[in-house]
Protein backbone atom coordinates (compact mmCIF):
# COMPACT_ATOMS: atom_id res chain seq x y z
CA UNK A 1 0.00 0.00 0.00
CA UNK A 2 1.38 3.41 -0.98
CA UNK A 3 2.26 5.58 2.00
CA UNK A 4 1.06 9.19 1.93
CA UNK A 5 3.71 11.83 1.44
CA UNK A 6 4.76 13.71 4.53
CA UNK A 7 5.66 17.36 4.67
CA UNK A 8 9.35 16.51 5.00
CA UNK A 9 9.24 14.83 1.58
CA UNK A 10 8.15 17.93 -0.29
CA UNK A 11 10.49 19.23 -2.94
CA UNK A 12 12.80 22.03 -1.89
CA UNK A 13 15.01 24.36 -3.86
CA UNK A 14 18.18 22.70 -2.54
CA UNK A 15 18.35 19.12 -3.91
CA UNK A 16 19.54 16.22 -1.75
CA UNK A 17 21.92 15.20 -4.53
CA UNK A 18 23.49 17.83 -6.79
CA UNK A 19 23.47 15.42 -9.74
CA UNK A 20 19.66 15.20 -9.49
CA UNK A 21 19.17 18.98 -9.51
CA UNK A 22 17.40 20.70 -12.37
CA UNK A 23 19.38 22.94 -14.72
CA UNK A 24 17.95 26.03 -13.01
CA UNK A 25 18.94 24.72 -9.57
CA UNK A 26 22.47 23.93 -10.78
CA UNK A 27 22.69 27.35 -12.40
CA UNK A 28 21.63 29.18 -9.23
CA UNK A 29 23.76 27.09 -6.83
CA UNK A 30 26.86 27.56 -9.01
CA UNK A 31 26.19 31.30 -9.27
CA UNK A 32 25.68 31.62 -5.51
CA UNK A 33 28.83 29.70 -4.56
CA UNK A 34 31.00 31.23 -7.28
CA UNK A 35 29.68 34.75 -6.76
CA UNK A 36 30.26 34.59 -3.00
CA UNK A 37 33.83 33.31 -3.47
CA UNK A 38 34.55 36.04 -6.01
CA UNK A 39 33.18 38.83 -3.82
CA UNK A 40 35.27 37.59 -0.89
CA UNK A 41 38.38 37.55 -3.07
CA UNK A 42 37.74 41.08 -4.31
CA UNK A 43 36.87 42.43 -0.85
CA UNK A 44 39.92 40.93 0.88
CA UNK A 45 42.47 41.00 -1.92
CA UNK A 46 42.02 44.54 -3.20
CA UNK A 47 43.72 45.32 -6.49
CA UNK A 48 45.97 42.27 -6.24
CA UNK A 49 42.95 40.01 -5.69
CA UNK A 50 41.33 41.55 -8.76
CA UNK A 51 44.52 40.91 -10.76
CA UNK A 52 44.57 37.27 -9.59
CA UNK A 53 40.94 36.84 -10.65
CA UNK A 54 41.61 38.44 -14.04
CA UNK A 55 44.59 36.12 -14.63
CA UNK A 56 42.60 33.03 -13.63
CA UNK A 57 39.76 34.14 -15.88
CA UNK A 58 42.11 34.67 -18.80
CA UNK A 59 43.76 31.26 -18.39
CA UNK A 60 40.47 29.38 -17.97
CA UNK A 61 38.88 30.98 -21.03
CA UNK A 62 41.97 30.54 -23.18
CA UNK A 63 42.12 26.87 -22.15
CA UNK A 64 38.54 26.34 -23.32
CA UNK A 65 39.05 28.32 -26.54
CA UNK A 66 42.08 26.21 -27.46
CA UNK A 67 40.20 23.02 -26.60
CA UNK A 68 37.44 23.78 -29.09
CA UNK A 69 39.57 25.30 -31.88
CA UNK A 70 42.92 23.46 -32.02
CA UNK A 71 43.21 20.05 -33.68
CA UNK A 72 46.87 19.09 -34.20
CA UNK A 73 48.79 16.66 -31.99
CA UNK A 74 50.89 19.45 -30.43
CA UNK A 75 47.75 21.09 -28.96
CA UNK A 76 48.99 20.68 -25.37
CA UNK A 77 52.33 22.36 -26.11
CA UNK A 78 50.63 25.26 -27.87
CA UNK A 79 48.13 25.59 -25.02
CA UNK A 80 50.80 25.89 -22.33
CA UNK A 81 52.81 28.33 -24.46
CA UNK A 82 49.79 30.59 -24.90
CA UNK A 83 48.81 30.34 -21.22
CA UNK A 84 52.35 31.25 -20.15
CA UNK A 85 52.25 34.37 -22.33
CA UNK A 86 48.85 35.24 -20.87
CA UNK A 87 50.12 35.09 -17.29
CA UNK A 88 53.22 37.08 -18.26
CA UNK A 89 51.15 39.91 -19.72
CA UNK A 90 48.62 39.83 -16.85
CA UNK A 91 51.19 40.34 -14.13
CA UNK A 92 53.58 42.59 -16.03
CA UNK A 93 50.59 44.87 -16.73
CA UNK A 94 49.71 44.78 -13.02
CA UNK A 95 53.19 45.58 -11.66
CA UNK A 96 54.34 47.82 -14.54
CA UNK A 97 51.16 49.17 -16.23
CA UNK A 98 53.07 51.29 -18.74
CA UNK A 99 54.50 48.12 -20.36
CA UNK A 100 51.06 46.79 -21.36
CA UNK A 101 51.13 47.71 -25.04
CA UNK A 102 54.80 46.78 -25.44
CA UNK A 103 54.16 43.35 -23.92
CA UNK A 104 51.31 42.73 -26.37
CA UNK A 105 53.61 43.47 -29.31
CA UNK A 106 56.33 41.21 -27.89
CA UNK A 107 53.86 38.36 -27.40
CA UNK A 108 52.66 38.72 -31.00
CA UNK A 109 56.25 38.47 -32.26
CA UNK A 110 57.05 35.57 -29.91
CA UNK A 111 53.98 33.62 -31.04
CA UNK A 112 54.83 34.14 -34.69
CA UNK A 113 58.42 32.94 -34.12
CA UNK A 114 57.26 29.92 -32.10
CA UNK A 115 54.84 28.81 -34.84
CA UNK A 116 57.53 29.41 -37.47
CA UNK A 117 60.04 27.20 -35.66
CA UNK A 118 57.51 24.41 -35.12
CA UNK A 119 56.15 24.50 -38.70
CA UNK A 120 58.64 21.79 -39.78
CA UNK A 121 56.64 19.23 -37.80
CA UNK A 122 53.66 19.49 -40.13
CA UNK A 123 53.11 18.63 -43.78
CA UNK A 124 50.25 19.08 -46.23
CA UNK A 125 46.87 19.83 -44.66
CA UNK A 126 48.43 19.81 -41.18
CA UNK A 127 50.77 22.63 -42.27
CA UNK A 128 47.77 24.78 -43.23
CA UNK A 129 46.02 23.91 -39.95
CA UNK A 130 49.20 24.93 -38.11
CA UNK A 131 48.97 28.38 -39.71
CA UNK A 132 45.27 28.60 -38.81
CA UNK A 133 46.17 27.79 -35.20
CA UNK A 134 48.65 30.68 -35.22
CA UNK A 135 45.80 32.97 -36.31
CA UNK A 136 43.55 31.45 -33.61
CA UNK A 137 46.32 32.05 -31.05
CA UNK A 138 46.69 35.73 -31.92
CA UNK A 139 42.92 36.22 -31.94
CA UNK A 140 42.47 34.25 -28.70
CA UNK A 141 45.22 36.19 -26.99
CA UNK A 142 43.77 39.58 -27.95
CA UNK A 143 40.26 38.46 -27.01
CA UNK A 144 40.88 36.41 -23.87
CA UNK A 145 44.43 37.30 -22.87
CA UNK A 146 44.16 41.08 -23.14
CA UNK A 147 40.55 42.03 -22.32
CA UNK A 148 40.44 40.57 -18.76
CA UNK A 149 43.41 42.84 -17.97
CA UNK A 150 41.03 45.80 -17.99
CA UNK A 151 39.56 44.60 -14.68
CA UNK A 152 42.51 45.69 -12.46
CA UNK A 153 42.83 48.77 -14.67
CA UNK A 154 39.19 49.58 -13.91
CA UNK A 155 40.00 49.39 -10.20
CA UNK A 156 43.07 51.58 -10.74
CA UNK A 157 41.28 54.34 -12.65
CA UNK A 158 38.36 54.49 -10.20
CA UNK A 159 40.50 54.18 -7.07
CA UNK A 160 38.03 51.94 -5.24
CA UNK A 161 36.06 48.72 -5.48
CA UNK A 162 32.69 50.34 -6.19
CA UNK A 163 32.96 50.46 -9.98
CA UNK A 164 34.30 46.90 -10.17
CA UNK A 165 31.28 45.69 -8.18
CA UNK A 166 28.88 47.82 -10.21
CA UNK A 167 30.34 46.35 -13.40
CA UNK A 168 29.91 42.77 -12.16
CA UNK A 169 26.37 43.49 -10.94
CA UNK A 170 25.46 44.95 -14.35
CA UNK A 171 26.53 41.69 -15.99
CA UNK A 172 24.98 39.38 -13.38
CA UNK A 173 21.68 41.26 -13.25
CA UNK A 174 21.62 41.38 -17.05
CA UNK A 175 22.07 37.60 -17.29
CA UNK A 176 19.43 36.87 -14.65
CA UNK A 177 16.93 39.38 -16.05
CA UNK A 178 17.41 38.12 -19.61
CA UNK A 179 17.00 34.49 -18.53
CA UNK A 180 13.73 34.97 -16.66
CA UNK A 181 12.26 37.60 -19.01
CA UNK A 182 13.06 35.37 -21.96
CA UNK A 183 11.46 32.35 -20.27
CA UNK A 184 8.32 34.27 -19.37
CA UNK A 185 7.80 36.66 -22.28
CA UNK A 186 10.23 35.62 -25.02
CA UNK A 187 8.60 35.38 -28.46
CA UNK A 188 10.68 37.36 -30.94
CA UNK A 189 14.07 35.82 -31.67
CA UNK A 190 17.07 38.12 -31.30
CA UNK A 191 19.49 36.31 -33.64
CA UNK A 192 18.24 32.75 -34.23
CA UNK A 193 21.01 31.86 -36.71
CA UNK A 194 23.59 32.27 -33.94
CA UNK A 195 21.72 31.80 -30.65
CA UNK A 196 18.23 30.26 -31.11
CA UNK A 197 17.10 30.75 -27.49
CA UNK A 198 17.78 34.48 -27.14
CA UNK A 199 14.87 36.86 -27.62
CA UNK A 200 14.34 40.60 -27.81
CA UNK A 201 12.12 40.37 -24.74
CA UNK A 202 14.93 38.67 -22.83
CA UNK A 203 17.40 41.33 -23.96
CA UNK A 204 15.04 44.08 -22.78
CA UNK A 205 14.57 42.31 -19.42
CA UNK A 206 18.33 42.05 -19.00
CA UNK A 207 18.85 45.73 -19.77
CA UNK A 208 16.10 46.77 -17.34
CA UNK A 209 17.56 44.57 -14.59
CA UNK A 210 21.00 46.12 -15.08
CA UNK A 211 19.61 49.65 -14.76
CA UNK A 212 17.63 48.75 -11.62
CA UNK A 213 20.60 47.12 -9.87
CA UNK A 214 22.84 50.16 -10.49
CA UNK A 215 20.17 52.53 -9.17
CA UNK A 216 19.82 50.36 -6.06
CA UNK A 217 23.60 50.30 -5.59
CA UNK A 218 23.64 54.10 -5.81
CA UNK A 219 20.92 54.43 -3.16
CA UNK A 220 22.53 51.95 -0.76
CA UNK A 221 26.28 52.38 -1.17
CA UNK A 222 27.19 55.28 -3.47
CA UNK A 223 24.82 58.25 -2.93
CA UNK A 224 27.34 60.69 -4.46
CA UNK A 225 26.91 59.00 -7.84
CA UNK A 226 24.69 61.14 -10.07
CA UNK A 227 21.43 59.73 -11.40
CA UNK A 228 22.60 60.47 -14.95
CA UNK A 229 25.71 58.33 -14.47
CA UNK A 230 23.72 55.58 -12.74
CA UNK A 231 21.45 55.43 -15.80
CA UNK A 232 24.03 56.01 -18.52
CA UNK A 233 26.59 53.36 -17.49
CA UNK A 234 24.27 50.31 -17.54
CA UNK A 235 22.53 51.58 -20.70
CA UNK A 236 25.92 51.55 -22.45
CA UNK A 237 27.61 48.54 -20.83
CA UNK A 238 24.72 46.03 -20.66
CA UNK A 239 23.99 45.95 -24.44
CA UNK A 240 27.70 45.47 -25.17
CA UNK A 241 27.75 42.54 -22.73
CA UNK A 242 24.84 40.99 -24.64
CA UNK A 243 26.72 41.45 -27.91
CA UNK A 244 29.70 39.73 -26.27
CA UNK A 245 27.45 36.79 -25.46
CA UNK A 246 26.41 36.57 -29.11
CA UNK A 247 30.04 36.78 -30.26
CA UNK A 248 30.94 33.79 -28.11
CA UNK A 249 27.93 31.90 -29.50
CA UNK A 250 29.21 32.76 -32.98
CA UNK A 251 32.55 31.12 -32.17
CA UNK A 252 30.96 28.01 -30.66
CA UNK A 253 28.61 27.61 -33.61
CA UNK A 254 31.55 27.84 -36.03
CA UNK A 255 33.23 24.91 -34.24
CA UNK A 256 30.00 22.95 -33.70
CA UNK A 257 30.00 23.25 -29.89
CA UNK A 258 27.05 23.79 -27.55
CA UNK A 259 29.16 24.80 -24.51
CA UNK A 260 32.78 25.91 -24.21
CA UNK A 261 33.30 23.54 -21.27
CA UNK A 262 31.67 21.91 -18.28
CA UNK A 263 33.47 23.30 -15.23
CA UNK A 264 30.53 25.45 -14.12
CA UNK A 265 27.37 23.29 -13.74
CA UNK A 266 24.32 24.95 -15.22
CA UNK A 267 26.46 27.52 -17.04
CA UNK A 268 28.84 25.46 -19.16
CA UNK A 269 32.40 26.76 -19.11
CA UNK A 270 34.18 29.95 -18.08
CA UNK A 271 33.90 31.29 -21.61
CA UNK A 272 30.12 30.71 -21.52
CA UNK A 273 29.79 32.46 -18.16
CA UNK A 274 32.15 35.41 -18.64
CA UNK A 275 31.85 36.12 -22.37
CA UNK A 276 29.83 39.29 -21.81
CA UNK A 277 32.10 40.33 -18.93
CA UNK A 278 35.34 40.40 -20.92
CA UNK A 279 33.68 41.94 -23.98
CA UNK A 280 32.16 44.83 -22.03
CA UNK A 281 35.17 45.47 -19.75
CA UNK A 282 36.92 48.01 -22.05
CA UNK A 283 33.59 49.84 -22.46
CA UNK A 284 33.13 50.02 -18.69
CA UNK A 285 36.71 51.25 -18.31
CA UNK A 286 36.06 53.97 -20.91
CA UNK A 287 32.82 55.01 -19.15
CA UNK A 288 34.55 55.47 -15.80
CA UNK A 289 37.47 57.24 -17.47
CA UNK A 290 35.12 59.69 -19.20
CA UNK A 291 32.84 60.20 -16.20
CA UNK A 292 35.78 60.72 -13.88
Amino acid sequence: MTQPKTGSEKKTFIPKDFSSATELQKRMITALVGGTALLLLLATGGRFGIAIFAAILSVAMLWEFIEISFELEDKAEKRWTLLAFSWLVSFSSFFIPETHFGMLVLVFLALFIYFLLTARRHQGAAYQQHLRELIYSVFGFLYLGMLPGFLPRLYGVSGNLHWVLIFLFINWAGDIGAYFAGKKYGKNKLYPEISPKKTWEGAAGGLASSVVVVLLYKLLFLPELSVVSALLVPLVVAPVAQVGDLCESFIKRAFGKKDSGGLLPGHGGFLDRFDGVVFSLPVMYACVKVLG
